[in-house]
């Protein structure tokens, strides 16, 4: 009696186990590979990008499943809404198939709308748990939309292109996650790559095409959840470093004697903070630990000579200061954005302190002395010393 007691619970519990009522065909699913979101008026714009599985095959392969033709590998939808969700529900609308977020891993902010504060879109993002918490942030110049949908020659989706850029300007690219995480912590403020269409070729190539490439160009600055800037040229290769992000950052340096440039690129860095608080007045100390190798020498400095390699490695770090200086006068006194996490700094080394400084932190934080302490160490110089097809007597000596 007992082996029939058995044998008809296990049946019972087997009759939960069998079909898949709930299934959902892959043929049925409209596969999102980025997104982005704008701001029009009082109204959100969500645009999103879709993968042509039937034309992932080749560049001139036509048709597939679906009734796709042509050579591209994605498509666009774009609506608006009064809120997120609800542009994305007009997305879906108009699309036969069901939108699947689970692939996306990239998302674009517009520029105006990310000067309204991107604290609120979070929550989109976050309660669904389709949506992946790793995707990769960025902010663009000008309207998100016309970003993602721009020339990509060298990847199969533009968005997959932005992910790889994002990928190589940061040691650890910012995801939603980060994202939020920085938002909600108290003394820092978040940074995000900045991207822009750039022109491909010049103008007098003769291509009736106007040919731009996406690219970082810049680092979007916030205070709080809300875009107050953007930091570009030069110094956003160092102010990069100084933010721990750089995956490797090159400096072009006057020679240290007679005239040309030498350009070492620092393939290994390390930065740490380290507050002094008496009274009101801080001080932050920024030490900066970097190696790297010359790439090029068009200069007439003879490079085989210990002497002159410490000539040069004060150089670099004159030029290093120099450069994080100039960012850090813009990021302090204009847009006072503490990108830096001085404030998160100065919470973790001193409570109490940052206790006292917390309510009135933006009124002291552009007066936050900063002290930079490089130690830079060339490694390499290549395969030759002195200036490849210079004569000795060229040579600065």
């Amino acid at each position: 009696m007992k082996r029939f007691y058995t044998a008809g619970l296990l049946l019972c519990v087997s009759i939960g186990l069998t079909g898949c009522w709930d299934r959902t065909e892959i043929n049925d699913m409209a596969f999102v590979i980025g997104s982005c979101v704008d701001k029009e008026g009082g109204l959100y714009r969500s645009t999103l990008q879709i993968a042509l599985p039937g034309n992932l095959g080749g560049s001139g392969s036509q048709g597939g499943g679906g009734g796709t033709a042509g050579n591209k590998k994605y498509y666009l939808e774009s609506k608006t809404g009064i809120t997120l969700h609800r542009s994305n529900f007009e997305v879906q609308a108009g699309n036969s198939r069901k939108l699947s977020f689970a692939h996306s891993r990239t998302l674009l902010i517009g520029e105006e709308f990310a000067k309204g504060g991107i604290g609120p879109m979070l929550d989109q993002f976050a309660r669904i748990p389709q949506n992946r918490l790793s995707t990769l942030v960025a902010i663009t110049s000008g309207p998100a939309y016309k970003i993602i949908n721009a020339s990509a020659p060298m990847e199969q989706f533009p968005s997959e292109m932005i992910r790889e850029l994002m990928v190589k300007f940061a040691k650890k690219p910012v995801t939603l996650k980060y994202l939020a995480n920085d938002m909600l912590t108290e003394g820092v403020d978040v940074s995000l790559p900045y991207i822009s269409l750039q022109e491909a070729v010049p103008k007098d190539l003769g291509d009736k095409n106007d040919k731009k490439n996406i690219q970082i160009t810049g680092l979007a600055l916030f205070k709080n959840d809300e875009l107050v800037g953007v930091l570009k040229g030069p110094e956003v290769k160092m102010v990069t470093l100084g933010l721990k992000q750089a995956t490797t950052s090159d400096v072009v340096v006057p020679s240290p004697t007679g005239t040309g440039h030498i350009t070492i690129l620092f393939t290994e860095n390390l930065v740490t903070f380290k507050p002094f608080i008496q009274g009101d007045d801080i001080t932050m100390h920024m030490n900066i630990l970097a190696k790297g190798a010359v790439i090029e020498n068009n200069s007439d400095y003879d490079l085989g000579n210990e002497q002159h390699m410490k000539k040069l490695e004060r150089q670099a770090s004159k030029e290093m200061i120099g450069q994080i200086r100039s960012g850090l006068r813009q990021i302090q006194e204009h847009y006072r954005s503490d990108v830096f996490g001085f404030g998160r700094t100065i919470r973790q080394n001193n409570p109490r302190a940052w206790d006292r400084f917390k309510n009135r932190w933006y009124e002291l934080y552009p007066n936050v002395k900063v002290v930079i302490n490089t130690n830079l160490h060339v490694e390499n110089i290549g395969a030759v010393s002195k200036p490849f097809g210079r004569k000795d007597k060229e040579l600065e000596q």
